[in-house]
Formats: C-alpha cells, sequence, structure tokens
C-alpha cells in the first residue's frame, strides 16, 4: 500500500519549506543562537545552540504544517511505509500525528530499555516484518536516532528511512547513518537557519563563523 497525506494542503507549493521552517524555530524562540553564552548539552559538549521544538507543537497552526511536511516528505520518500517509529521524548506528540495523517500506527523508541515494568525500549505494538519509517524532532549527534534505528531492526523490522524537523550537519550523525545505509531527510538544514538568522542580524558575520567553527568540530569547541 502506498501512503498518501489524507489532506490536500501541501505547504511546500507554498513556500521553500527549509526556509520557511527555519524562520518558524527563530520566530517562536524554539532555535537559540547564542555563541557568546554557550549551553551545555547532556553529553557535556559547550554548543553555541539549542533548538526546543516542543515549542512549535504550542501553535496550531505551526503544529499542523510542520506535520503536513513531514507527513508529504515520508510519503513521497517512503511511499511503502507502514508504521511511524517516533524518538522519545521529543518526537512523540509529533510522530503521533504525522502517523494519524498518513493512516499508519505508530510507535515510540526509548533512548534505553525502561528499568520497569516489561523493561520495553519499544512502547506500542510493532510487529515484525514491518517497514517502518524513524521520526526524530532533530538530529545533532545522532546517537538516541540510531539507538532507534537499531532497536527497530532488532525488533524485526525494516527501516525505510528517517525524517527530522532539524538536521545539525553534523558529520558524525551523517557517517552513522550512511554506514546504517539509512537514507535521511530533513525538513531544515542548520545551514539554512544561520543564513537566515544572520539576515535578520539575529546573528552578526563574526557570530556566524563562530558558530560554523563548532559545527565543524562540536566536540573540542570552546567558544
Amino acid at each position: 500500500m502506498r501512503i498518501t497525506p489524507q489532506n490536500n494542503l501541501n505547504t511546500s507549493t507554498m513556500h521553500n519549506i527549509d526556509e520557511f521552517i527555519a524562520k518558524m524555530l527563530l520566530s517562536v524562540k524554539a532555535l537559540k543562537l547564542q555563541p557568546h553564552n554557550p549551553f551545555v548539552w547532556a553529553n557535556g559538549w559547550n554548543s553555541p545552540i539549542y533548538c526546543d521544538t516542543n515549542k512549535l507543537n504550542s501553535s496550531p497552526t505551526l503544529r499542523s504544517i510542520v506535520k503536513l511536511e513531514l507527513a508529504t516528505a515520508i510519503a513521497e520518500q517512503f511511499p511503502d511505509c507502514e508504521v511511524i517509529a517516533g524518538v522519545a521524548p521529543n518526537a512523540i506528540a509529533m510522530g503521533v500525528l504525522v502517523a494519524e495523517e498518513l493512516g499508519v500506527p505508530f510507535v515510540f523508541v526509548h533512548p534505553r530499555p525502561k528499568d520497569h515494568g516489561f523493561e520495553n525500549i519499544i512502547e506500542g505494538d510493532l510487529k515484525i516484518h514491518k517497514k517502518v519509517v524513524v521520526l526524530d524532532d532533530q538530529v545533532n549527534v545522532g546517537l538516541h536516532t540510531m539507538t532507534a534505528i537499531d532497536a527497530v531492526k532488532k525488533g524485526g523490522c525494516k527501516v525505510l528511512g528517517l525524517v527530522s524537523i532539524l538536521d545539525f550537519e553534523l558529520k558524525g550523525a551523517h557517517d552513522r547513518f550512511a554506514k546504517a545505509a539509512v537514507p535521511y531527510f530533513p525538513l531544515c538544514s542548520l545551514s539554512t537557519a544561520l543564513k537566515y538568522a544572520n539576515e535578520i542580524d539575529y546573528i552578526s558575520d563574526s557570530e556566524l563563523k563562530i558558530i560554523k567553527q563548532w559545527q565543524r568540530n562540536p566536540e573540542k569547541w570552546k567558544e
């Protein structure tokens, strides 16, 4: 069965979706760029960037646009998709909406197995031999995303590919997906978001240079 979005609206016909998503992330302050006051990520890295895509879910209009664009990307790139697997926790809400739009089942994958109950890593009823698309809200280091991909494969299913809202374009993550033979289609690239942020003077030319330096070697970067 080839899937198609149930809603006829295709925002890609109205916008360059890459740039439009970048504008959305910045307009609702989901994407923060602070090269002189960096964030500390959970893995201990210093980063001039932090993205909270959950802010998109608070806007019915933006939430609907992202849902439809993700659903359209999946229908176009992976028309044989039978299940959407969201990467917990941040891709659960959007993943449910996308699965509903496409009329397919939804499961989500923990970063690690639970330490109680059934000790599941995959929540929901994932039948074996299904064709699955993994959905993440954003891809930076890519470790949690790869955990989800590996878990789905170990569950006896085929991973057709990966989609996300934002791609940080870090080489390590892309290398992992390529090694696993998983095609990746993000809606928005960090390069586009940075270009737009610079155009509207959210970041200066010198700050843009700093962020690009981080992007080339995030693990060892210091502001």
